[in-house]
């Protein structure tokens, strides 16, 4: 195994904090490659090229600190917020809208990062606090039917990649953000997870795949998959899988490191650095070189509402721990094992074989013609 490239997702963070000389003395020091949400300014549904004036000049000064520059494109919440098969028109607009930034003001970023998940619609049906445990239930078996389209997962998976390629030619190289439990698919080789939650990535040609395991709050998120004290091992065969396929492609997101956005993540962060080392050991014996961390918010502050900044010393350990753990494979669980069956069951259902019929019969040339109403 190589040397471990580091990265750092920022959501919230604006470049008048991001730019200050010990934030960027903090990315420089450690080679960081700081991903940043960019929200456009919108003229209705246009997005504005002038939006990416700030985040490239904040990405110069990163890479003159030592750092590198990812540009994290993020839609309005009632566009879906992420990247998912029904929103591709709003997704070309914005793609657009960066290449177009990039060539007005002479910069680019060093990646594009393509966070593909579940609408925030949905999200707000099946995950966020709110409807009681038996309404969130029913509400994911009818998202499920919903969403299980074949066709129309293919014709997602050919438009993007043509975004994503034209993305890759003219701005950066792209990475795709990959919810951990869609490996599921990568292991059987099979789409339906991926098309049951919206997020056409596997047969995209990105340049990384960069899977979220975000093990502050997974255990919690799925208990019944994934147990606390096997969150590790969990990372470690999923990962395994992802680096079998994509080699030096296949990242590792590690965290959380603060509560984040979603609603109904407090008290779900890792706190202090050293809680990040077993994730860490794991990835590294998978064989993954890059580790990212989300999010540099919980690196720089100790608490949730961002006002108790942590000491320089305090920040640099979370970049210390995840560059200097050395490998260690976890033990083996059984409760795991028997949580890893029930995902890869569900992608094998009735209609899996229909996935390579459409990929066969669609391809990223034939996307402008296909592509799905957004």
């Amino acid at each position: 195994m190589g040397d471990v490239k580091l990265g750092v997702y920022c959501e919230t963070l604006g470049p008048e904090i991001l730019g200050d000389r010990s934030v960027l003395d903090l990315l420089g020091a450690f080679g960081v490659t700081l991903g940043h949400a960019l929200r456009f300014t919108l003229d209705g549904v246009v997005f504005d090229p002038d939006s990416l004036a700030p985040a490239l000049e904040l990405g110069c000064a990163v890479r003159e600190a030592g750092g590198g520059y990812a540009l994290w494109p993020l839609l309005p919440k009632s566009m879906g917020y992420w990247i998912n098969e029904r929103n591709l028109d709003a997704v070309d607009r914005m793609a657009d809208a960066v290449l177009q930034g990039c060539e007005r003001f002479g910069a680019r970023p060093d990646l594009v990062v393509a966070d593909v998940e579940t609408p925030w619609q949905q999200m707000e049906r099946v995950y966020f606090p709110g409807p009681p445990a038996w309404r969130k239930a029913a509400s994911a078996v009818r998202l499920a039917i919903e969403n299980r389209s074949p066709r129309r997962y293919a014709r997602a998976a050919a438009r993007l990649s043509k975004i994503v390629s034209r993305l890759r030619e003219h701005a950066a190289p792209v990475s795709a953000a990959v919810f951990p439990l869609l490996i599921a698919d990568l292991a059987i080789g099979g789409n339906a997870l991926q098309d049951y939650m919206e997020m056409p990535i596997f047969p995209v040609p990105f340049d990384a795949y960069n899977a979220m395991f975000y093990n502050s709050y997974l255990p919690e998120a799925v208990p019944w998959m994934i147990p606390a004290q096997a969150a590790p091992r969990a990372l470690y065969e999923y990962a395994t899988v992802l680096a079998g396929r994509f080699g030096d492609g296949a990242w590792v997101t590690l965290g959380s490191t603060w509560e984040g956005v979603l609603p109904g993540n407090e008290g779900k962060a890792y706190t202090e650095a050293r809680m990040l080392a077993p994730d860490a050991a794991a990835a590294r014996a998978a064989g993954i070189d890059t580790l990212w961390l989300y999010c540099l918010e919980g690196v720089l502050f100790s608490d949730q509402k961002l006002s108790r900044r942590r000491s320089p010393e305090q920040a640099a350990a979370f970049f210390e721990v995840m560059r200097e753990t050395p490998a260690q494979e976890p033990e083996p669980s059984r409760k795991w094992s028997r949580g890893r069956a029930l995902p890869e069951i569900v992608a094998k259902d009735r209609l899996a074989s229909r996935y390579r019929w459409e990929e066969a019969g669609l391809s990223v040339e034939s996307a402008d013609a296909t592509g799905p109403k957004t």
